[in-house]
């Protein structure tokens, strides 16, 4: 099955320049962009594998994509529509972002501290509605997940996996998914 010629991207980055903002919201003077001048496109059922070294801007372009971080509106298109600004992207089931979400920064703690909360992958799972029965059995099946599992006392690999299981349960237009290491 072939894909239209006359049909918009998926995604188009045109032209992205990207610096970390400083505490004021505006990239500090004198910083140097993390990303310059990084153009991509993306049609339907296209697939992509993102590698470079530590600090290239891997992550930063996928939460981009994701709607993460603001860009100028024409820098990054998904669906045709801006990945930041138009925030009905994520609401609508178009656009997911599949990262370390279930990670944070804690004071006196240290840093990437897995969120520690006493649930079950059984609630998570099946807390969702409106979701295909089959596909989530599936999901349980090829992901190995126990529904047992209390997320507060699993390794980091099957936290992880709940959490795939999570951003797969329902399909999306555009599904931008994170993994950092294998």
């Amino acid at each position: 099955m072939g894909v239209n010629p006359n049909s918009e991207p998926s995604i188009e980055i045109n032209g992205l320049k990207f610096t970390y903002p400083g505490i004021n919201g505006h990239p500090p003077p004198g910083s140097k962009p993390l990303i310059k001048y990084f153009n991509l496109t993306f049609n339907a059922s296209d697939r992509c594998l993102l590698v470079g070294s530590n600090g290239a801007g891997k992550t930063t372009i996928l939460k981009i994509l994701g709607g993460k971080h603001m860009v100028e509106p024409h820098m990054v298109r998904v669906l045709g529509r801006s990945a930041f600004h138009d925030t009905a992207l994520t609401g609508s089931g178009d656009l997911s972002y599949l990262g370390r979400e279930w990670r944070r920064d804690v004071a006196f703690a240290g840093f990437d501290v897995p969120i520690q909360m006493d649930v079950s992958a059984d609630k998570l799972i099946n807390g969702v509605a409106g979701i295909d029965p089959q596909r989530r059995a599936e999901l349980i099946k090829v992901l190995d997940i126990d529904l047992s599992w209390r997320l507060h006392k699993v390794s980091d690999g099957q936290r992880r996996r709940v959490q795939i299981c999570m951003g797969l349960l329902k399909p999306y237009k555009v599904l931008n998914f994170h993994v950092s290491q294998f």
